[in-house]
């Protein structure tokens, strides 16, 4: 109803609106407005749009469009030709670009220079030898001072002052909410100050967009990627600055496969320069962003979380890369919430908190209780709590599950009142047994029974109805609507179960959002706030929460914790022991094992999909490794947790595994 009611009343305005836009002088010919795009776009940018888009508002362009109106109508009365009216009303708009928006004038200017810099780049490379090293000498230094952003009224960061060099590996860390995705997107030109600046080797400087920063050797590596699957590494590697013959030409293939082969084998990457992106790991997908960082000579690289989804395996291969481009000279800011990473790769850190620095400690003199410290503003003994409670009752068995493809033959049982934790390699098949219990992939083998019913045929909407909660690995494709409020988001479940013939309460709503919002402790505590605006950490809670709203018996956690700080994961696996305490049964997995043997009661190893293990709580990470990586790889999975431990260079370590 709701969906039939929203076509009809969006078709009825489309349909109003397309009668007035097309009426000309009372009359609503059908084909009246047709010919009138170049008055529109005209209409527009004299009344203030930008022509990079997105600045204009609806009254001056208004009165932009009866303005240029009056003007064709009357050079029309007046007799003057409709290709003299096109040339007056094009040089009116010249006139209103340069008035209004000199930015654009001054983006004009900087991309003549940057060109002609670049020309002079290109000739000095044909000039140099064949074999050359592209590597970086130039010394630059990023320095933040006193740098202010506020929203609405709401100072998000408080005068961060810092300073980067180049060959420099730093920690960025803090909580999510801290600061820290504001900070990089004002570095990387998405946001400008509010007070402050950035200067580069002394000099201040004004980034009108990311491509400004890119231009001064400034490049972010987000945790989601920016590629295109379906084209190859070169391509990618040029997407939007191809080589061409001349201007407008056609493009230069052979030779952007040839630089990019060139600059793959310098920094010894495994893949070609040929090969399709969509066809390449995620850990190789990673190292595509950082070499294309590389090719645009970028000095300063920000890496956001870039081994949160890479195995053991891929993330030892990014550790070699960064050792070459640190050689190389170049600078980088590394986010990171996994302590060993941080110590392992980087000098010193900068830490954030409540949108200020709160430290800036040499990471050889510091630890990590004093990190985890600095970043929440208090002690925090354990990350993981765990409390000892007397299970119940079976809530959900599952032997021998087969899901007909990557899951063979799972076994595991959940009672009311503890924590399973499922363990497992990268296509162990976690999550295949997680959205198996959930109803979202068919029991192919073996017998599953939820709350003693079994789950064949049934949906995640109807287990949901019995009291499971499902929360899934991806929270940005699964978990959120992005474009929806902090508050739609976190009702979301609730509505469904409560509404009655469509009709809501709304004090009800608000009352459970508000009690979402302040249990889930979300920051910040705005309901009415896009979810997409709030840190991974921050949505992650929502996400929960939704689930929690229904006071589910049984739960399924798929890594809850990936990306999310230690304060934010001791909150969340606190509400875990809450829910455990009032009798609920919770499945959980994660991509840390220290994490889930910290808060089980039992661990269940699956390898192959498989499961090959179950132990008490008390077993030794390395036992469980043992069991994930089974007995050929026994050694190898024991001598790199040593490693790991005793801080061995990555590539001593992928070398000793490999033997």
């Amino acid at each position: 109803t709701v969906q039939f009611s929203a076509f009809l009343l969006i078709g009825a305005a489309v349909g109003l609106g397309a009668l007035l836009t097309i009426g000309r002088a009372g009359s609503a010919q059908p084909m009246a407005g047709i010919g009138l795009e170049f008055s529109a776009i005209t209409a527009a940018v004299i009344g203030g749009a930008s022509l990079a888009g997105g600045r204009g508002s609806v009254v001056s362009t208004f009165l932009g469009s009866i303005f240029v109106g009056i003007l064709t109508s009357g050079l029309s009365f007046a007799g003057v030709s409709q290709s003299a009216i096109y040339i007056y009303t094009g040089l009116l708009t010249v006139v209103a670009v340069v008035i209004s928006q000199r930015e654009v004038v001054q983006q004009i200017r900087d991309n003549a220079v940057f060109f002609r810099n670049s020309l002079r780049a290109v000739l000095a490379r044909r000039r140099q030898p064949a074999g050359a090293s592209a590597a970086v000498d130039e010394t630059h230094t990023l320095s933040l001072v006193d740098l202010r952003k506020s929203f609405s009224g709401v100072q998000v960061l408080k005068g961060i002052s810092f300073t980067v060099k180049s060959g420099e590996i730093v920690a960025l860390m803090g909580e999510n909410g801290a600061g820290k995705s504001t900070l990089v997107k004002a570095i990387a030109g998405n946001h400008q100050p509010s007070a402050g600046r950035i200067e580069i080797d002394g000099e201040a400087m004004t980034f009108a967009g990311p491509e400004d920063a890119r231009k001064a050797g400034i490049a972010v590596i987000h945790q989601h990627f920016s590629l295109v699957g379906e084209l190859t590494v070169a391509q990618n590697m040029f997407l939007g600055q191809e080589l061409r013959y001349g201007r407008i030409g056609p493009m230069r293939r052979r030779q952007m496969i040839k630089d990019t082969d060139r600059l793959l084998s310098e920094l010894a990457m495994p893949f070609r320069a040929t090969d399709v992106v969509s066809d390449l790991g995620v850990g190789h997908r990673q190292m595509i962003e950082i070499v294309r960082a590389v090719r645009e000579n970028a000095w300063l690289v920000i890496m956001d979380e870039p081994t949160s989804a890479l195995s053991s395996r891929e993330r030892d291969q990014l550790y070699e890369l960064i050792g070459r481009l640190e050689r190389r000279n170049t600078a980088i800011l590394y986010i990171s919430h996994k302590m060993d990473e941080i110590h392992h790769l980087c000098s010193r850190a900068i830490v954030l908190r409540d949108g200020e620095l709160v430290g800036s400690p040499q990471l050889a003199d510091t630890d990590s209780a004093e990190l985890v410290s600095l970043m929440v503003g208090r002690d925090i003994d354990s990350a993981f709590p765990h409390s000892a409670v007397e299970p119940g009752d079976e809530l959900m068995v599952a032997r021998d599950v087969s899901d007909g493809g990557r899951l063979i033959r799972a076994t595991v049982t959940v009672r009311r009142g503890e924590v399973v934790g499922l363990v497992g390699l990268m296509g162990a098949g976690r999550t295949e047994l997680i959205r198996t219990i959930a109803g979202l992939a068919p029991v192919a083998g073996g017998s599953l029974t939820v709350f003693g019913e079994p789950v064949a045929n049934r949906s995640l909407h109807q287990l949901t109805r019995r009291g499971l909660a499902f929360v899934p690995e991806d929270r940005h494709t699964e978990g959120i609507f992005p474009d929806m409020t902090v508050g739609a988001n976190l009702s979301l479940l609730w509505l469904r179960r409560h509404s009655r013939s469509g009709l809501l309460s709304r004090r009800a709503e608000r009352k459970i959002v508000n009690d979402g919002v302040q249990r889930m402790n979300v920051r910040p505590a705005d309901p009415g706030k896009l979810i997409k605006n709030l840190s991974g950490g921050n949505q992650q809670k929502v996400v929960l929460g939704k689930w929690l709203a229904l006071d589910p018996e049984l739960i399924l956690l798929d890594d809850p914790t990936r990306g999310v700080d230690v304060g934010a994961k001791s909150e969340i696996h606190s509400l875990i022991a809450d829910y455990k305490a009032r009798g609920a049964g919770v499945l959980v997995t994660s991509s840390e094992i220290p994490e889930v043997l910290s808060v089980a009661d039992r661990i269940v190893v699956l390898r192959d999909g498989v499961t090959v293990a179950e132990h008490e709580r008390g077993v030794s990470e390395e036992d469980v490794m043992r069991d994930a990586f089974g007995d050929v790889g026994a050694q190898a999975a024991a001598e790199e947790i040593a490693a790991t431990a005793s801080g061995t260079d990555a590539t001593e370590r992928k070398a000793r595994a490999t033997s």
